[in-house]
């Protein structure tokens, strides 16, 4: 089985969103797409960049289990920052239950499917 972390960096730092008027920003303004394991919401921007927040419920599961998406979901938005670095948005992903036992290559069908749905990369 391959280690998903093997030689993974994770998004850069100025690549996330931390704060909490910039979440309801793109909670209220922005495009939101969804599977049965993750929302996406989508808010373009002029920064010249994209940036990317997550969040998960307590009701998902303990600290262990969301740090563990939060992680996978990371790792994602890392493989796809050659597709996604000339696009200026906000993400925010939200998890829902289902995602508690997702893995990585699950993760990516989701992001991709929704970025195509939500028409920012083709």
């Amino acid at each position: 089985m391959m280690n998903v972390w093997d030689g993974l960096k994770m998004v850069a730092k100025a690549n996330r969103l931390r704060e909490n008027r910039d979440f309801r920003r793109v909670f209220g303004r922005g495009q939101s797409v969804a599977t049965p394991r993750i929302v996406l919401y989508a808010l373009p921007t002029k920064i010249g960049t994209y940036r990317v927040g997550f969040s998960v419920s307590k009701k998902i599961g303990n600290a262990v289990v969301r740090n563990r998406l939060k992680r996978l979901l990371r790792a994602c938005f890392d493989e796809l920052h050659g597709e996604l670095q000339s696009h200026s948005f906000d993400f925010v992903v939200v998890c829902r239950k289902s995602s508690a036992d997702a893995d990585f290559g699950m993760f990516m069908s989701d992001l991709r499917r929704l970025l195509q749905r939500a028409k920012i990369v083709v």
